[in-house]
């Protein structure tokens, strides 16, 4: 019945009218002397579509949208180049001449924002790739998790990185401290991360190898970098079969200012589409933000974002242990604050200021027994960087984070402070336009732990021409022990880990393959005691806890393989990632070494996206597929042996963009999971090993049906 009805919506957005007028965008693209460069490649920006010049230099393709768009031309080992199109229905006919680039290190993007390198952005997605990626409905992180590295997390919330936990993933907006960047961690819920895609100009994750500015993170950052002004005034609405939203966005002379809400409540949608879990209080949540941007000068940006959200929910979960359910109540109440600043000073140094303020409020009751969490964090920057020699740079810096950290259950309570400061230096130095040596040092200090870690950091790029290139790195990694661990012990040292990788990257006109291959040696893990074993899970008893060590170790070995192509089928582009991970660790609670339940041996994707010739009507697809992951079974004498049955995922999505008059919108329709195969994540048992509870996702398969209005914009905000 489910099938029938998503057919008749799909058959209907199919059917709907749209006009075919046509706008053609033509021009020549020539180098510094005036020769005409065939294969460069000529795109609008925001939704990707364009093509290569010809054997002359020229190109001509048809587009049928309104509005302001940003039309780029790129090609590899030049500068790129851009102009501002007014696209009204008429011939627009324009020129590019391209500069040669003789330090065009793909693998090392210098941000706007930060001179030097935060991070390797191997993979990097834009709004409008987030929102078309086929199973992610337009989440950050679920997109990125399509990528080489990323395992795909059905159950569990955060970002698993190259058999890291979620704590190992740092994530930073406009380059300061996101703490708490998804809903509540509750059992088999994967929740989303806080931020709009719309929000952000790139979106990036590394893998290995980031810069020496960012610590506490022990596999990977996360980095989410905001757009500048907005262009215009405008309006925008959004209604989804979740709830909706709206937010204005205001242009002033040099600045804008963007406020916006979203109402979001699961009720209706759960009427529709059959759950797994058992809700006793759907979903519901209201959400605030605001977000101002000011251009202080031709080099200089002020940026101020806040954010507030309060969630609740209850459900019910099969407790193997009794024949009664447990019923869980959850209340998440979120506030961040980011303000940050840059400037080119005298001498062309680079100045970056930030102050964010992270605050979760979390509360709720497991059947009678009543719990909560606050958590507290400041966190300040700065950082001075500046080029010399060409493309030679250096950057030092110094950042704080105030820590306070409470929680309690039935009656008990228990809290811990800590001020964690950090300095930092990093210099990139080019030998030769084909060879670049990055080196870093880290210096942190815990005054809760009274303990001080350094970790040098160095990465090797060698890029012989234009195509090929090739990048050794090595670095060591520190992170605080887990907030709940610290409250009740200031006798544990930083976790460690050690990495090695090795990339190699060909990168042609419109299409890419890297390859990479690394090592992580995890060290000075946290081991504790427990009377059962727990796994440090979501979901499990209130545990006595013993004998706190830093004795726990591990490793993560494996490659990584992605090959995107956007140019072999007409109108569509499409990538492939695989991954292969062998890990084990032996931490927390662990018996013994193995591999933890998070960490697929295999993991495969493949996403598509096509447009039709006029972009009215954009169609995706995404496959995933992931080996099964090891549980603990109580019965097996071989700890964490036993593996559920391969994961298998196929996912479609429907994008429309109406043309209506100056008005920007957009249809939108996902469906995760559409052939609603059966996937398990895992199992629960009690624990004499009599019962046990599968642990699936929350639905067999999800619909996001949403339409997206900006009025008198050409874009979204919000």
């Amino acid at each position: 019945m489910l099938i029938k009805k998503l057919g008749l919506i799909a058959g209907f957005m199919l059917s709907v009218f749209f006009s075919t007028a046509q706008t053609v965008l033509s021009g020549k693209v020539q180098d510094i002397n005036g020769l005409p460069m065939p294969g460069v490649s000529v795109k609008l920006k925001s939704l990707g579509l364009g093509i290569a010049t010809d054997e002359r230099g020229e190109f001509r393709f048809k587009v049928n949208v309104f509005g302001s768009y940003l039309l780029q031309a790129s090609a590899i080992g030049y500068l790129s180049d851009s102009l501002k199109v007014l696209i009204k229905g008429d011939h627009i006919q324009v020129s590019f001449r391209l500069l040669e680039n003789h330090h065009d290190l793909e693998g090392i993007q210098i941000l706007n924002t930060r001179n030097l390198t935060e991070i390797n952005r191997n993979y990097t997605l834009s709004p409008i790739a987030m929102v078309l990626t086929a199973g992610a409905a337009a989440d950050v992180t679920a997109a990125l998790q399509t990528y080489p590295g990323a395992a795909p997390t059905g159950n569990e919330t955060g970002f698993f990185v190259r058999g890291g936990t979620a704590a190992e993933t740092t994530v930073l907006f406009d380059g300061m401290l996101v703490k708490n960047a998804f809903g509540s961690r509750l059992p088999d819920l994967a929740n989303r991360s806080r931020f709009s895609a719309f929000l952000f100009d790139k979106t990036a994750f590394s893998t290995n190898g980031y810069s020496a500015l960012n610590g506490q993170a022990l596999s990977s950052v996360l980095t989410m970098d905001t757009r500048g002004v907005a262009q215009k005034s405008s309006t925008e609405f959004s209604l989804i079969d979740l709830g909706l939203g709206a937010a204005h966005t205001h242009r002033f002379k040099n600045s804008s200012l963007m406020i916006g809400g979203n109402y979001y409540n699961f009720s209706p949608y759960h009427k529709i589409v059959p759950q797994n879990t058992q809700w006793e209080k759907d979903p519901e949540q209201q959400q605030l933000s605001l977000h101002y941007k000011y251009k202080t000068s031709e080099t200089g940006m002020f940026k101020f974002f806040t954010d507030y959200s309060d969630t609740q929910l209850s459900f019910k979960i099969n407790n193997p242990n009794y024949e009664i359910k447990d019923l869980l109540y959850n209340r998440n109440k979120n506030s961040y604050v980011n303000a940050n600043y840059q400037e080119v000073l005298i001498a062309n140094w680079k100045l970056f200021a930030g102050l964010a303020y992270n605050k979760t409020q979390e509360s709720g009751k497991v059947n009678a027994a009543a719990y909560y969490q606050d958590d507290e964090v400041w966190h300040q920057k700065m950082s001075l960087s500046k080029r010399f020699r060409g493309s030679s740079q250096v950057l030092f810096g110094a950042e704080l984070f105030e820590n306070t950290m409470a929680e309690g259950y039935a009656g008990m309570s228990r809290k811990y402070s800590d001020v964690l400061a950090a300095g930092f230096a990093e210099s990139e130095l080019y030998f030769t336009d084909q060879l670049n040596l990055k080196t870093g040092l880290r210096l942190e200090s815990s005054s809760y732990l009274d303990k001080i870690n350094l970790a040098p950091r160095t990465a090797l790029y060698f890029q012989a021409d234009p195509i090929h290139k090739i990048v050794a790195s090595y670095g060591h990694y520190y992170q605080k022990p887990d907030d709940s661990f610290l409250a009740q012990t200031s006798t544990l040292d930083y976790e460690k880990s050690i990495q090695y990788a090795l990339e190699y990257e060909m990168k042609l006109p419109f299409s890419i393959l890297k390859l990479s291959a690394y090592f992580k040696d995890y060290q000075q893990l946290v081991k504790i005691k427990t009377p059962v074993f727990s796994g440090f899970q979501a979901y499990g008893p209130p545990l006595q806890i013993e004998n706190f060590n830093n004795r726990g170790k591990g490793y993560a070995k494996g490659f990584d393989v992605f090959w995107k192509d956007q140019q072999s089928v007409h109108l569509m582009e499409y990538y492939v990632s695989y991954s292969y991970l062998d890990t084990k660790r032996d931490y927390i609670d662990f018996q013994n070494a193995a591999r933890p339940s998070f960490a697929p041996k295999h993991t495969f994707n493949l996403v598509a996206m096509r447009s039709t010739a006029n972009v009215h009507w954009q169609f995706s697809g995404t496959y995933t597929f992931s080996s099964g992951r090891s549980y603990f079974n109580p019965l097996n004498p071989v700890f964490m042996a036993d593996r559920t049955h391969y994961n298998h995922n196929l996912s479609l999505g429907i994008n429309y963009l109406p043309l209506w008059m100056k008005r920007f919108s957009a249809f939108n329709l996902n469906i995760n999971n559409v052939l609603g195969l059966k996937n398990t994540y895992g199992y629960r048992y009690a624990f004499d090993g009599s019962r046990r509870e599968p642990i699936l996702p929350p639905a067999k398969r999800s619909i996001l049906l949403s339409f997206l209005m900006n009025i008198d914009g050409d874009d979204f905000n919000h």
